[in-house]
């Protein structure tokens, strides 16, 4: 039986860990790694960031750094120094953890626009600045700070979605960034050593995201079946996907690279 990866003393840094699933993803975390765990959170708003340290650091022994970060920058030295800036805030080290996990949680959807629609550059590249390409810069610095000589065990979690493996109407921008970042999940799984890479789809869920597929989305099929989700109340409560995320992350039997849906088997 594979070891669980949630046993061992870690780093862990987590994008957008303010509200939706990415708080409630940080909370579930911070309850089950063990006491001397450090979370590094990145978001752009301090007042949630400090929100979401004091969740964190309810846990009896669990540490909690705040770092501002916005992953649409294409500002190198942003991404040359958040994190080791955050350990050293921290007053830790990388050397001092067994275990490094980074959830790739930020993420954005708008816009939303059939494919001849979509004739605004500056706003295309825009979306794929905050939501690719930032979070490749980000992940590699990850990669170089908490290397295989540093930490003995590696973890990146993707929070990835249907659209990933899926077309939805009206959604390209977003089911291109998902599908992008589903790869880079792959590759980094066959590049690198003592590394488990995992694209985690969490559902439908009840989040401001949801909101603005309801009001926003184009496809009038796929809006109709997100407001028929609302009004029947049958969407994903965000604590029971990261719950769900967090069982996968316990049993450890999944493939590097690998998509699992809240609604699988594991």
């Amino acid at each position: 039986m594979a070891d669980s990866l949630l046993n061992k003393v870690s780093v862990c840094v987590i994008t957008g860990p303010t509200r939706g699933l990415g708080r409630s993803i940080a909370h579930q975390l911070a309850s089950k790694l063990p006491k001397g765990s450090l979370f590094i959170l990145l978001s752009r708003n301090q007042p949630l960031l400090n929100s979401a340290a004091d969740l964190i650091l309810e846990n009896d022994g669990i540490r909690a750094v705040t770092g501002i970060f916005d992953q649409g920058s294409v500002d190198q030295n942003v991404y040359d120094h958040i994190l080791q800036d955050c350990l050293h805030n921290a007053e830790a080290d990388a050397g001092e953890f067994e275990q490094a996990i980074l959830v790739n949680n930020a993420g954005s959807l708008e816009p939303i626009e059939f494919v001849k629609a979509l004739d605004d550059v500056a706003a295309i590249s825009t979306y794929f600045n905050s939501n690719v390409s930032g979070c490749i810069a980000l992940t590699s610095k990850f990669l170089q700070i908490f290397n295989p000589t540093t930490v003995n065990s590696r973890v990146i979690i993707n929070i990835s979605s249907l659209g990933a493996i899926s077309p939805m109407k009206s959604w390209l921008l977003y089911c291109m960034g998902k599908a992008a970042r589903d790869m880079m999940m792959k590759v980094i799984g066959e590049e690198e050593s003592n590394m488990r890479t995992l694209n985690y789809a969490p559902g439908p869920l009840v989040t401001d995201m949801t909101d603005i597929a309801c009001k926003n989305t184009k496809d009038m099929d796929l809006r109709n079946w997100f407001e028929e989700q609302m009004r029947n109340k049958t969407l994903v409560e965000c604590d029971v996907s990261a719950q769900k995320l967090v069982l996968i992350l316990q049993k450890n039997t999944f493939q590097n690279g690998s998509h699992i849906d809240y609604y699988d088997e594991i």
